[in-house]
């Protein structure tokens, strides 16, 4: 599931829809805007999806954050970046 702190209230509700099954044009008449302004929403939400996968992989590349049984795990739980270099 994606992480949805960094989507808009709209997106959330577009993607609520989509995992009900629903189509584009379902959604644009359930909200009552066009079909344009609902691809626009899924295209923005791909992007931010696309760009939080892009800053965990750079995380784990520096070895800031693993996955231990499908979970991230944060190796410095303070988030200090000087923590990290003493892990080294």
């Amino acid at each position: 599931m994606i992480v949805m702190g960094f989507l808009t209230e709209r997106e959330k509700e577009i993607l609520r829809h989509l995992r009900e099954g629903k189509s584009v044009m379902d959604i644009g008449k359930l909200l009552e805007v066009p079909v344009t302004s609902v691809s626009r929403s899924i295209t923005s939400i791909k992007r931010k999806a696309r760009d939080i996968e892009e800053d965990i992989a750079f995380l784990r590349e520096i070895g800031y954050l693993s996955f231990d049984k499908g979970k991230m795990k944060f190796i410095s739980a303070d988030r200090d970046p000087k923590a990290l270099g003493r892990l080294r």
